[in-house]
């Protein structure tokens, strides 16, 4: 059987349900308000729903169960638990939920609809205390096609049960991970927030939503949608720097000392697995839980291009698609699960597992982690005697020359250079972008199309897209999430990817750069290069062989020579008219043409398409967002600084940094207003851009 395998139990397997209940149900809690404000013998109040743990310490929830109660306390969110071994609820704060609110009264919450709960003290280990349930570890859009089961706690005549049942998934509703549930079984108001569980692998696949609304089944969140968790804000220096690390690897960890600590007696949830008829592949479960239980050892990947490297040279294809992406050991090791063919998926596993304990850390492992996750690949491929020799002789060979790298283990990333102006190179890089494209419905006021994508290295991996009636000013929590996938799958530490924003003209004067992740982070611009292109009129297609062969040969010199600034509207302080065409024209290779005027303080309405249709595809100039000084002096006196010295991407990354010491000024010390108005466009020439394969809006 191999790991593609979607063989499920029969009537004659063992009863699954069974074996998984017990399992579950140690692991599942009640969310109730914060044990707060009521005395003790006082009868409970009902849950507000159900949720389950899946790391010592953590418990997964909806958004919509953790944040029932409204209001915040001391910046915290807090609700009370209870569980197995605990009869009064025991405090617990809302890490992190998404969204943070419905987006009306009595609306459906949109995706992801989760949150993480974190114990303000330790819960009691079992047998006594609560277990954790198994996450799979596989990226699928619907992971099963066999009965799965739900649980969690319902009222029922005035009392508060516990309550399971069992249903199929039927398909997805959009594309953000939602699973549609057949309507075999009830899904009773309280069960929010439980485990959805696929009966056939022994893995708990989706958190339950809730019912549909006037329709039959119900909607499951895929546990998937847990990689949407934030990426740290800073260095990684710790597993605990990083939330969705902390969580995962406490998960893998307790499973594996579980599984090794055999004298308990209890049952685990690899006991399980092993008589489900799903659950082996080309490793059993017992190395299975080994082997993550190691992984949880290390440090995390570097980032998620470089997992993805990894893991696209084992499956011989990159990942893609709409679903999150892999950010740590276990996610990469899970994608490896879709490979066929009798020695495929071992070698793979085999193979990555080599390339983990190998492979460039964030911060050092503890002594011995590399050695022994080396020692259980030998010990696997000793114990596979058809393993064929050569599969063997290249693991060899493979772990020599990683090893024969100088000093590999303690080899780690060095802190980014402060000094950025005389740093030796840029730390951005134009081979990897992350797209965000937006299209006018001209015929609808405030509509939009939008889509957004990845694009390492020149392919289009489109992530989601949708249209929405608004403020672009305020961007769609939707769109919002999209952009953060966007940026996993580029950033490098320290190496932000850059955000290209292509629209049309009407729309060049919306600040992109001055759009936030969150309400109170900081703006697109501080934290990563934000550049725009033209899509409508798009520069060079009506150009003609001269022309575009101009346009092409100024785009490549921005890339390769050193850059100079040329202010085109203004001199001395003062307005003057744009030079005419041929002038233009003829202004050098490596020329950036810099529009200090807005129409309001003297400029030419049609100045950046004039320009723009002169051959020129990388300008700075300012738009008109708010009340400025019509000097243009602190301009011209930070040019050099901008724009001399290099070429493209010296220039995206000192306006990046300009907008990150603006945005990062001590309070009493005001931004140079020129700096909230720059803006910079940046758009490759016809045939220089990679085939679009944007998702379609709906």
């Amino acid at each position: 059987m191999t790991w593609g395998d979607e063989g499920g139990a029969r009537h004659h397997d063992e009863n699954a349900f069974e074996l998984l209940a017990p399992l579950v149900a140690a692991a599942t809690v009640r969310i109730h308000p914060p044990p707060t404000g009521y005395a003790e013998g006082e009868p409970l109040p009902p849950p507000w729903g159900s949720g389950f743990f899946v790391a010592p310490e953590w418990v997964l929830t909806c958004a919509h169960v953790a944040l029932s109660g409204g209001g915040a306390q001391g910046g915290r969110r807090e609700v009370g638990l209870t569980f197995r071994g605990v009869d009064r609820p025991v405090p617990g704060r809302v890490e992190w939920a998404r969204p943070e609110a419905a987006p009306w009264e009595g609306g459906m919450w949109p995706a992801p609809d989760l949150a993480l709960v974190r114990l303000h003290a330790p819960p009691p280990p079992p047998p006594e205390g609560p277990g954790c349930v198994w996450l799979s570890e596989r990226t699928a859009r619907l992971f099963t096609r066999e009965e799965v089961a739900f649980f969690g706690a319902a009222e029922v005549a005035g009392q508060v049960v516990d309550v399971s049942g069992r249903c199929t998934v039927k398909g997805e509703l959009g594309s953000e991970g939602l699973l549609r549930l057949g309507n075999e079984d009830e899904v009773l108001r309280g069960i929010s927030g439980g485990p959805l569980v696929d009966l056939a692998r022994g893995e708990v696949i989706g958190v339950v939503k809730g019912r549909r609304a006037g329709q039959d089944g119900g909607l499951a969140t895929s546990v998937i949608q847990l990689r949407r968790l934030p990426a740290p804000a800073g260095p990684v220096l710790g597993v605990g720097d990083d939330l969705y690390q902390a969580v995962v690897h406490g998960h893998d960890a307790h499973h594996a000392e579980r599984h090794l600590g055999a004298d308990s007696g209890q049952p685990t949830w690899t006991d399980a697995q092993n008589q489900l008829p799903g659950a082996p592949g080309v490793l059993t479960p017992g190395q299975r839980v080994k082997l993550l239980g190691l992984l949880a050892a290390l440090p995390p990947p570097v980032s998620t291009p470089r997992l993805d490297a990894l893991v696209g040279e084992l499956r011989g294809r990159p990942y893609e698609g709409a679903l999150p992406a892999p950010r740590g050991w276990r996610d990469g090791f899970g994608l490896l699960h879709e490979l066929r063919g009798e020695f495929a998926g071992l070698e793979a596993v085999l193979r990555y597992a080599l390339h983990a304990a190998t492979d460039e850390r964030p911060y050092p492992a503890k002594p011995g982690t590399e050695k022994r996750l080396l020692e259980w690949v030998h010990a696997v491929a000793e114990d596979a005697p058809s393993l064929p020799r050569r599969v063997r002789t290249r693991l060899r060979l493979e772990e020599e020359a990683r090893l024969a790298r100088a000093d590999p283990w303690s080899a780690t990333l060095q802190p980014l250079d402060v000094d950025w102006l005389d740093a030796a190179a840029p730390v951005v890089r134009l081979d990897s972008l992350a797209v965000l494209e937006l299209d006018s419905r001209f015929w609808e006021a405030n509509g939009y199309d939008w889509r957004v994508c990845a694009r390492p290295s020149g392919r289009n991996d489109p992530i989601d897209g949708a249209t929405e009636v608004g403020d672009l000013r305020r961007p769609p929590e939707r769109l919002l999430a999209a952009l953060v996938e966007a940026f996993r799958r580029g950033d490098e530490p320290g190496s932000p990817v850059p955000l290209q924003v292509a629209v049309p003209y009407s729309l060049l004067q919306v600040p992109f750069d001055q759009w936030r992740l969150t309400p109170d982070g900081p703006t697109l611009g501080e934290v990563r290069p934000v550049v725009v292109r033209c899509t409508d009129p798009m520069p060079g297609a009506e150009d003609g062989e001269e022309l575009a062969t101009l346009r092409r040969a100024r785009w490549a010199a921005a890339h390769e020579g050193r850059l100079v600034a040329d202010v085109l509207d203004c001199h001395g302080g003062l307005p003057r008219a744009l030079p005419e065409r041929a002038a233009l024209l003829g202004r050098e290779l490596t020329t950036v043409p810099v529009l200090c005027r807005a129409p309001a303080v003297g400029g030419e309405p049609a100045a950046l398409h004039r320009v723009m249709a002169s051959g020129f595809n990388v300008i700075l100039w300012q738009r008109e967002l708010a009340a400025r000084d019509p000097s243009c002096e602190h301009l011209h006196g930070s040019l050099t600084r901008l724009v001399g010295g290099g070429a493209c991407d010296r220039l995206l990354e000192s306006l990046w940094r300009m907008r990150e010491a603006a945005g990062t000024a001590p309070d009493g010390v005001p931004s140079p207003s020129w700096m909230s108005d720059l803006a910079l466009l940046y758009g490759e020439p016809e045939g220089e851009m990679p085939e679009e394969d944007f998702l379609e809006a709906p």
